[in-house]
Parts: structure tokens; C-alpha cells; sequence
């Protein structure tokens, strides 16, 4: 499947309940994964039609670097083999039954490689919205 030119890439704003719902979803799959509070240092909120895209710096709560101490990622991490990256890709579905609702299609949390790059042809996903040429 490849991706193919489609709505306007559009960045979003805290005022859109879409950035909220997109920012609260992130959170709450990277909180799960490491099993810690963490916080998002947002890179990008972006929307194209029903795909969403959102990229984070992951930080400790008030914004300290992030330690995985104590995390599955422990080991990894003292070996270097993470980074402090979260990017995950959504999908709006337009059916009846989930009104609307944002669904994970894709993540990529402490990613050592750009992971993202196979999704427009993985997923169908504008390249754009991915931050990658077209």
C-alpha cells in the first residue's frame, strides 16, 4: 500500500480537542509501555484528514531528562540502546459503532532508528503527515 496526496497537513493546536484527545492517548501508551509517569515534550501534532501523527521527547515529571531506572528499558538503556523519543501514528474511523474515535495504528517509543519511515507504505499514511518527503 502506498500513500498517496490527500488533505492539508495541518498542525494542531492545544484548542482542538483533537490535539487533547491525540496528547491524552499518547500518554497514556507511553505510561503503560515504561510502567512510570512520564510527560511529553511535544514535537508535533499533526492531523492530515483521519490520520494523526504525534511526536514527543519523553521527560520525567517537571521536565527532567528521562531515567529508565527501574523500567523494562533498564537494561537497554545503560547499554545505550534507547533513545527518549515517542511517535505514534492514529487513525480517526468514521464508522458508527466507534463515533469518531482515534485508534493506534502504529508506535514507535524509545525508537534507536527513525521506525516511521515504512509506515506510509505499512499503513497507507501521508508521507507528509510523517515529516518525510513525499
Amino acid at each position: 500500500m502506498t500513500s498517496s496526496p490527500g488533505p492539508t497537513l495541518l498542525s494542531l493546536q492545544p484548542d482542538d480537542p483533537a490535539w487533547q484527545a491525540l496528547v491524552d492517548l499518547t500518554l497514556a501508551r507511553v505510561r503503560d509501555r515504561l510502567g512510570k509517569p512520564v510527560e511529553l515534550d511535544l514535537q508535533a501534532v499533526d492531523r492530515s484528514g483521519h490520520w494523526a501523527f504525534v511526536r514527543a521527547r519523553l521527560r520525567d515529571p517537571g521536565g527532567a531528562a528521562l531515567s529508565l531506572d527501574d523500567t523494562p528499558f533498564a537494561e537497554a538503556a545503560a547499554a545505550g540502546g534507547v533513545s527518549d523519543l515517542a511517535a505514534v501514528l492514529f487513525r480517526q474511523q468514521e464508522d458508527e459503532a466507534h463515533e469518531g474515535a482515534w485508534l493506534v495504528v502504529d508506535q514507535a517509543i524509545l525508537p534507536t532508528d527513525v521506525s516511521w519511515l515504512a509506515w506510509p507504505h505499512r499503513h497507507g499514511a501521508p508521507s507528509q503527515l510523517l515529516g518525510l518527503r513525499g
